[in-house]
């Protein structure tokens, strides 16, 4: 019997998925486990693998479609097998026991086009073998649009992790091409061009509007003085690179760590709003914003009271690695019970950062900045870093927010503290 490929239901709030990229076509034969297409989710993107062997019968929807989950979108069987007549949705249980890869048994019938259906629209989506032979490793998307483009994609940089070309690296080298093209030619500035938002793009940008309506959000700010933090960071790295040991510790992963410390005194901070009750949580799922070329995604480091330093900051730079590569798993992203927001890099001095719901707080980390201090008859120069902090005041008060804000600071200020 025939078995059905499906968008993926990767969580409760997940309500569709759009097909980033095929990885196959009609009549490949495939494996159980081999990558069939890259799925944009409620949250990142991921490969969807299937759980089947066999020859691709049909698919249903384009690269770029935004499909329901559940909804099949290809069917896989045995050579001249027939698609079963039945319903083009499959029922998969809870999410929770939803394992991702999106491949189910189910009878169903397509109201695909029969082109699609034939495997004509597909004849250009056959992975990176096409590529391959002509010495470039390329996605199929990349490379439909360096031909739409004329863009030689010897000239492209690969921006995969696999060493790959894909659809973004082409679409910049088209912007400068055209860019370069109109400044050539005296046209002056480029026409407006349209872009959908990401589906990441639209479910942050929802749940930050339920956040403003719902939540009466607080923003407190402090200054650290991290002089003697960032001294014991570069020791600590020198220690690191001497021991030949990997990872570089950051100026981030002491906040994390201040923030952990800290939130253990304080589990308010690290208690979730349900309905007239607050659930304290038993571990600090620790939640990292983090920007992506598609969006903001924030993967979480689960019970992060048991990390050192250390081994800390080497899972948040795994992490975030995962979270701009789009290769986060689903447990990867839920389950945070405090948030934190660095944005300092681009020397932010303060910000108002927006709680995720139904967490009681985010802490926003601004940029360090050269602050001239008297010590005594001497003008010394000190590190001072900024530090928003804002609370929902249904679960904290200004008073608790600010002892927490502010032991953070002493932490910070201490940062031997943060090793034992």
């Amino acid at each position: 019997m025939a078995n059905s490929i499906i968008m993926p239901k990767t969580g409760m709030a997940m309500e569709e998925g759009m097909i980033l990229e095929w990885h196959i076509k009609t009549g490949d034969k495939i494996s159980k486990g081999d990558v069939v297409a890259l799925i944009e989710t409620d949250k990142a993107t991921m490969e969807l693998e299937s759980d089947y062997d066999g020859i691709i019968l049909s698919i249903l929807n384009k690269a770029g479609e935004t499909v329901p989950v559940t909804k099949v979108i290809a069917w896989i069987g045995q050579e001249g097998e027939t698609i079963p007549a039945g319903p083009a949705t499959v029922s998969v249980g809870s999410p929770d026991n939803s394992t991702g890869a999106g491949t189910v048994a189910a009878n169903s019938s397509s109201n695909a086009p029969a082109e699609v259906l034939s495997g004509k629209v597909f004849t250009a989506v056959s992975g990176l073998t096409a590529g391959q032979e002509q010495g470039i490793r390329a996605t199929p998307a990349a490379r439909t649009l360096a031909k739409e483009h004329g863009i030689d994609l010897h000239t492209v940089v690969p921006n995969g992790r696999n060493g790959e070309i894909r659809k973004a690296a082409v679409e910049q080298a088209a912007y400068s091409a055209e860019h370069d093209r109109h400044k050539r030619t005296g046209e002056g500035s480029l026409p407006d061009k349209r872009v959908p938002l990401t589906n990441i793009q639209k479910i942050t940008g929802r749940r930050m509007s339920e956040s403003r309506q719902t939540i009466p959000e607080v923003t407190s700010h402090i200054k650290a003085d991290v002089t003697d933090m960032l001294l014991l960071r570069e020791e600590l790295n020198k220690s690191l690179s001497a021991l030949d040991k990997p990872g570089k510790i950051t100026i981030n992963d002491f906040v994390l760590a201040a923030t952990i410390k800290v939130l253990l005194a304080y589990p308010r901070l690290n208690s979730l709003l349900d309905g007239n009750d607050l659930i304290y949580k038993g571990s600090i799922n620790l939640g990292m914003a983090t920007s992506t070329k598609r969006g903001l995604v924030v993967p979480v480091i689960h019970n992060a009271q048991d990390y050192s330093l250390i081994n800390l900051s080497l899972y948040a730079a795994e992490l975030a690695a995962k979270a701009r590569e789009g290769s986060l798993k689903t447990e990867e992203m839920t389950g945070g019970t405090f948030t934190v927001s660095n944005i300092g890099m681009y020397g932010i001095a303060s910000f108002t950062p927006i709680i995720n719901p139904p967490e009681a707080a985010i802490l926003g980390v601004c940029a360090v900045e050269d602050v001239l201090k008297l010590d005594g008859e001497q003008v010394v120069n000190r590190k001072i870093i900024g530090l928003s902090l804002a609370f929902d005041h249904r679960i904290v008060d200004g008073a608790e927010s600010s002892m927490f804000l502010k032991e953070i600071k002493d932490t910070l200020e201490a940062p031997l503290l943060i090793l034992l």
